[in-house]
């Protein structure tokens, strides 16, 4: 019993070290969000991306000031949120030639992500390159 929760806290660890990193990097301007996903659960999440991810970074499309600064501002609330545990990395969305890092958790009416959910990622992600492969 000792071990795996040892394996949780490590796991539970690094899924915290994601939420760090992701919110530095919208603070540096690295990502920004990109999309908000509507789920059946009345839950939502959104996704953040930039140049880094092989996309590209939001802008207003009148190139407003005002316009980016709201951007800016949903950036550092965003941000903020990662910090205070409040929402979390929850995974990844590819797409062709790029990728979002989807955020989500208890604010926006979702679950936390914690250890046992990186391994049904896991899972389903080997289970997807099977598929892929035959």
């Amino acid at each position: 019993m000792m071990i795996v929760t040892q394996h949780q806290d490590y796991v539970n660890s690094v899924l915290r070290k994601l939420d760090i990193i992701t919110a530095t990097l919208l603070l540096t301007g690295q990502v920004t969000i990109g999309g908000v996903f509507l789920q059946t659960n009345s839950s939502f999440s959104v996704t953040v991306g930039g140049p880094i991810t092989g996309g590209y970074r939001l802008e207003s499309k009148d190139k407003s000031k005002l316009g980016n600064a709201v951007i800016d501002i949903i950036d550092v609330l965003l941000a903020i949120f990662l910090l205070a545990d409040k929402i979390n990395v929850q995974g990844t969305y590819f797409t062709l030639g790029r990728f979002s890092v989807v955020l989500g958790g208890p604010l926006f009416r979702g679950a936390k992500t914690e250890a046992r959910d990186a391994h049904e990622y896991a899972r389903d992600f080997n289970k997807f390159l099977t598929a892929t492969k035959r």
